[in-house]
C-alpha cells in the first residue's frame, strides 16, 4: 500500500538535492517529484494524495513564501526512511548556512483509511417493443344489381276516336322514359378487434455488495543522534 510523504525546502536547489538523495537511495523516479502549482490546484494535487484539506492549504501556503514541495509516493513500510532522508538533507544544509540544528522543520504522514459506500442506479435490462403492421388481404362478394332498358315497340290500331279524343291526340308532345341499372357502392368499415398493453411491473430484491477497503497505518520510532558521519 502507498502512501505520499510531503515536505517543503527553502529553495529549489534543496529539493533537488532531496529528489536525488532519493533517487540514490533507490526509489524510482516515477514515485518522487517536486510538486508545482498554487492555489486550489496545489490543494487538490495534496488532497489527492490523502492530506486533509488543512494540512494541503498549509502546504500550499508555504509553496507561495517560496518553499518547494517534494512529493514521494511510496510503501508504507518505507516511509520512516523517505522521511530519515529528507530531514538529513535538510539538516545537513542548515550546517552548512551555520543554522542551529534544532530549528526543526515538521513533517506530516498521512494515515488514510477507506469507507465504503453503496448507492444506486438505474440500468437498462430489457424491454418490449411493439409495432403495429398493415396487410391486405383479398376479398371478394357476390351482389346481385338490376338493368332497366327502354323500349319503344310500334303496334297497329283500328280503332274511332272520341272528339275529345281526337283534339288532344292531335295536341304536340315529348315523352321522356329513361331507363336506370343499379351498381355496387364499396364501404369499410373498421373494428378493433384486439389490444395489446405495455406497462412495467416494479419487483424489488435485496444484493449484498462485498468489497475490500485499505488503511494505512503509520508507526512512530526513535532513531538515536549517529555517532560519526562518514567521510
Amino acid at each position: 500500500m502507498a502512501t505520499s510523504v510531503i515536505s517543503a525546502f527553502d529553495d529549489r536547489k534543496i529539493a533537488g538535492e532531496v529528489v536525488d538523495a532519493l533517487l540514490e537511495a533507490g526509489f524510482k523516479d516515477r514515485d518522487v517529484e517536486i510538486l508545482e502549482g498554487a492555489g486550489d490546484e496545489l490543494v487538490g494535487e495534496i488532497v489527492g494524495r490523502g492530506y486533509g484539506e488543512d494540512d494541503a492549504r498549509g502546504f500550499a501556503e508555504a509553496a507561495g513564501r517560496g518553499k518547494r514541495l517534494v512529493a514521494a509516493r511510496v510503501p508504507e513500510e518505507k516511509v520512516e526512511r523517505v522521511v530519515a532522508i529528507m530531514e538529513r538533507r535538510e539538516t545537513a544544509r542548515r550546517g552548512e548556512r551555520g543554522a542551529p540544528s534544532g530549528g526543526g522543520r515538521g513533517e506530516t504522514v498521512q494515515a488514510v483509511e477507506e469507507e465504503l459506500s453503496v448507492g444506486k442506479r438505474k440500468v437498462a435490462t430489457g424491454g418490449v417493443r411493439v409495432t403495429s403492421h398493415v396487410t391486405e388481404t383479398p376479398v371478394e362478394e357476390t351482389v346481385r344489381l338490376r338493368e332497366e332498358q327502354v323500349e319503344a315497340r310500334r303496334e297497329r290500331a283500328d280503332r274511332v276516336l272520341s272528339p275529345e279524343e281526337a283534339d288532344a291526340a292531335f295536341e304536340e308532345k315529348t315523352v321522356e322514359v329513361m331507363g336506370t341499372s343499379e351498381e355496387a357502392v364499396v364501404r369499410k368499415e373498421a373494428h378493433v378487434v384486439g389490444e395489446v398493453s405495455v406497462g412495467r411491473r416494479v419487483e424489488e430484491r435485496e444484493e449484498t455488495v462485498r468489497d475490500t477497503v485499505r488503511r494505512s497505518e503509520v508507526e512512530v520510532e526513535e532513531v538515536g543522534a549517529a555517532s560519526g558521519e562518514r567521510k
